[in-house]
């Protein structure tokens, strides 16, 4: 087909057309498979995708409060006003049935791509990288050992996840802090490992690189190629342990692989707060309890704090106030309503006109962020494809007849490639 139009107007065709569609295609001819699979195509479909006002998503990680011992879901919706259901991707477990996993999380997400982490009863948990809609993991290798001697055994890990636009390359952060044992503010605290997708491979920052404060105790929020933590100045109080001091924002550059810092207001620097991903900026949650609660600390509301020029600590402007029992914030849809689960129930909420939905989910919801589908890892030598669980394979003689009519149609779009552009 080539022959008879440029290839610079199929890979337009291409682009508009539903993954899916995309994926059958590279089936038409060998020309087109590698067209499709070229990492010129997969980022110009991604640009295409994240231009688009009408291809953004939410992914949303619940589990069923009926069926506590499953699997959490996933679950797609739009992003828009009305939040309408668009699909829910099938898990990964295939590839970790021979597995004792106990937890499935996730980490983040990116560019289509999900991190995961999987528990397992007594060994290391292990981590993922997993595209949903092309149905394509990576699973990647051990991190070097932290902290091996047996004076401390008392671990905890963290885990980010993010895009490195300046070499086009995905990296995973992993904290691992020893609890309690910051004796003298020791940097040997805190060890910080990177891993790469492009290299395959972990990488140990230095000692000198990790700031004395940093624990990586919240789970990163990714912005502008940044992940950000909260994080609290330590002071020792007594030996052998360490005490939070005045809050901070916590910032690691995937691509130069350096720690900075970004003030939040005095006013909040010693309360309760979370941060969330706010379009391209971060978002302060100021949590407002009742210590006067006789069966616990409830939460009456939150306060919403926005940053309005990213990194400047001065542009920090106070946007609203929710007032509801046991509010907990996910995040926020792109037209600026907020996700939250108050009064037992999944809402979104519009902060202007005070309007509440409900998302009508019995499950639990763990995490939520804004998605888009790509096609990032289909070109990756070590991603394997994940069948579809419990489905029967198709016959060789339907995706021929399926790829045939993918040809018929494409070949009527070119012939009327005018009118389709119009």
């Amino acid at each position: 087909m080539s022959d008879y139009f440029p290839e610079e107007v199929i890979q337009k065709i291409l682009l508009r057309l539903p993954i899916k569609s995309i994926i059958k295609a590279t089936a038409v001819c060998k020309s087109w498979m590698s067209l499709i699979k070229s990492s010129t195509f997969i980022q110009s479909h991604l640009r295409t995708t994240i231009d688009s006002n009408d291809a953004h998503l939410l992914l949303f990680s619940a589990s069923s409060l009926k069926d506590s011992d499953s699997y959490p879901r996933f679950l797609l919706h739009w992003d828009s006003p009305e939040s309408g259901e668009y699909s829910e991707p099938s898990l990964p477990v295939t590839f970790l049935e021979n597995q004792s996993v106990s937890l499935l999380t996730v980490v983040g997400t990116c560019n289509g791509l999900v991190c995961l982490e999987a528990d397992h009863f007594d060994t290391v948990p292990s981590l993922l990288i997993w595209n949903p809609c092309i149905r394509k993991i990576v699973m990647l290798p051990s991190p070097p050992d932290c902290f091996t001697f047996s004076k401390y055994n008392d671990k905890y890990t963290t885990h980010g996840f993010g895009y490195d636009s300046y070499s086009n390359d995905y990296k995973v952060l992993r904290v691992v802090s020893l609890l309690g044992c910051h004796s003298n503010l020791s940097r040997l605290a805190t060890a910080v490992q990177v891993y790469s997708l492009a290299r395959g491979s972990w990488k140990s920052l230095s000692v000198s690189d990790v700031p004395i404060d940093f624990e990586g105790g919240s789970s990163p929020s990714f912005v502008n190629g940044i992940l950000h933590t909260l994080e609290a100045r330590l002071s020792v109080v007594e030996e052998h342990r360490k005490f939070g001091g005045d809050r901070f924002i916590a910032s690691f550059n995937l691509a130069t692989e350096v720690f900075g810092e970004i003030m939040i207001p005095e006013p909040l620097q010693k309360k309760i707060c979370s941060i969330k991903r706010y379009g391209d900026s971060l978002a302060l949650i100021k949590y407002d309890y009742d210590p006067t609660y006789r069966r616990g600390v409830l939460n009456r509301g939150c306060d919403i704090w926005v940053l309005k020029e990213y990194a400047v600590a001065e542009s920090w402007t106070f946007l609203y106030n929710i007032v509801m029992v046991e509010a907990n914030i996910y995040g926020f849809k792109r037209c600026g309503e907020v996700v939250l689960r108050g009064q037992s129930r999944m809402l979104s909420l519009d902060p202007i006109s005070k309007q509440v939905k409900d998302f009508r989910t019995e499950d639990y919801i763990y995490f939520m962020d804004s998605f888009v589908e790509s096609l990032v890892l289909l070109d990756h030598a070590n991603a394997h494809f994940l069948p579809r669980r419990n489905k029967v394979l198709i016959r060789s003689c339907c995706w021929v007849s399926s790829t045939i009519a993918i040809q018929k149609k494409l070949i009527w779009i070119l012939s009327n490639f005018e009118v389709y552009f119009l």
